[in-house]
């Protein structure tokens, strides 16, 4: 491997982990442009995968989900006998199941597995964009299927680090809310891509990474229809209002709100952008405090 040396002290640089380099003796840092990487397409090459591996590794960090914590835990008897024990944050009880917010899942307790099933045919009627590899993050994700011993039935799904339904940091200010609309949206054009409506997004099936401005679609899946009409769209007007902390500031905010949703996601995504642009000034990484 090429040795790169500090332009300030002349010592050995090191790869940082940020996409960056850092002198380990004067602690200098400096990035690498094309015309550095020229002859060296091999250490590029392997430059790009460490930094994948990296990004990879902080996605997947529960050390920095700080606002975690234990509130109780539920214990159940699986099919087998065996105890299954559930340490959760939060846990919200709805009709005929129970969720639970542990620390690295979402865990759902159906009364009958023939809901679980219907639950989990919603979620395999999604399609993904072959461009987009970041989508699965904002749907439910399955670990693993548990039948429990009262005829119950669990479904456990990947929970990343930092996120909790939206409802869970409310009121939002209205720079905080527009991104949180920016990932409803995002999701509804997912929905149409895949010829369904999820019929079922509120403030506490949304769920967001307040760290990274991510969004994710919990909720109930057993309500997944073919598409038809305006229904999430209108949803997502609704969740924000019951969201927000103002909803009249700016007014390209209210006035979206207040709209008829356009018959098809993606318009509606433009038309939220047009309001991004107006009202907000474009498209800015406001830092939200937890």
């Amino acid at each position: 491997m090429v040795a790169y040396k500090c332009k300030t002290c002349g010592g050995q640089i090191e790869i940082n982990g940020t996409t960056g380099f850092e002198c380990p003796y004067c602690g200098s840092k400096g990035y690498l442009s094309d015309e550095d990487f020229k002859g060296n397409e091999e250490f590029r090459k392997r430059l790009l995968q460490f930094y994948r591996a990296e990004a990879l590794k902080k996605e997947n960090d529960y050390s920095k989900d700080i606002s975690w914590f234990c509130r109780g835990q539920d214990s159940y008897t699986l099919a087998g006998g065996d105890p299954l024990m559930i340490d959760y944050m939060l846990k919200t009880e709805h009709d005929g199941y129970v969720c639970y917010l542990a620390r690295e899942s979402v865990i759902y307790v159906f009364d009958r597995a023939e809901d679980a099933k219907t639950f989990l045919a919603g979620v395999r009627r999604l399609s993904f964009p072959p461009a987009d590899d970041k989508l699965h993050r904002t749907v439910p994700e399955l670990k693993m299927e548990l039948g429990l011993e009262s005829g119950a039935y669990a479904l456990v799904f990947r929970r990343y680090p930092n996120f909790y339904p939206a409802e869970y940091f409310r009121p939002w200010a209205s720079e905080q809310l527009a991104w949180v609309i920016s990932r409803m949206e995002n999701i509804c054009c997912l929905l149409k891509y895949s010829g369904i409506q999820h019929g079922n997004i509120t403030p506490g099936s949304i769920w967001v990474n307040p760290v990274t401005h991510e969004g994710a679609l919990f909720g109930d899946w057993r309500r997944v229809q073919s598409a038809s009409g305006v229904l999430d769209l209108s949803a997502v007007r609704d969740t924000a209002i019951a969201l927000a902390e103002n909803t009249r500031d700016p007014k390209e905010l209210y006035d979206f709100l207040n709209s008829i949703p356009e018959p098809d996601a993606f318009l509606d995504f433009e038309k939220w952008d047009k309001v991004i642009e107006k009202g907000f000034g474009g498209h800015k990484f406001v830092k939200m405090t937890i």
